[in-house]
């Protein structure tokens, strides 16, 4: 009976290693959007800054 659950939870965690491997690769592929978007946020800070320059 032990036999059984042991190889049971052997297939369980194989699989959840192989979601895991999945879902690893796609928050990677996140990674580079994230760094866009703070850059996306940088740029209208500089436009700001050169319109009260203008103003001034």
């Amino acid at each position: 009976a032990q036999e059984v659950e042991i190889n049971r939870l052997k297939e369980r965690v194989k699989i959840l290693e192989d979601k895991e491997g999945v879902i690893g690769d796609i928050s990677g592929a996140d990674a580079p959007i994230k760094g866009r978007s703070t850059n996306e946020g940088e740029a209208p800070a500089e436009r700001i800054s050169t319109d009260s320059e203008e103003i001034a």
